[in-house]
């Protein structure tokens, strides 16, 4: 038996794609523990749509782009690494 998930978010800049560097910054602020922690705590479930995205609070977009640009350097990118530049950027 299979299943399919026919569901998708995706975020865009006026119906265009990102700029490299804020796409892979918000992949990697959504990937840390911080975002991670406060989600399980107040979403209580574990699907994730596009209102609660929306409902979350960002870094400045500077902050994500330089998280991105950060991201893309490294050969290696770790949770602790992740958890240590969002900390950095956002102190």
């Amino acid at each position: 038996m299979l299943g399919f998930e026919n569901h998708l978010n995706v975020f865009h800049q006026k119906k265009r794609g990102l700029p490299a560097a804020l796409a892979h910054g918000l992949a990697a602020f959504l990937n840390t523990t911080e975002v991670d922690m406060n989600f399980r705590r107040f979403n209580g479930h574990t699907q994730v749509n596009a209102t609660d995205l929306k409902q979350m609070v960002y870094p400045s977009r500077a902050a994500l782009e330089q998280l991105g640009e950060w991201a893309m350097k490294q050969e290696l990118l770790t949770q602790a690494m992740l958890d240590k530049k969002l900390a950095a950027l956002t102190a």
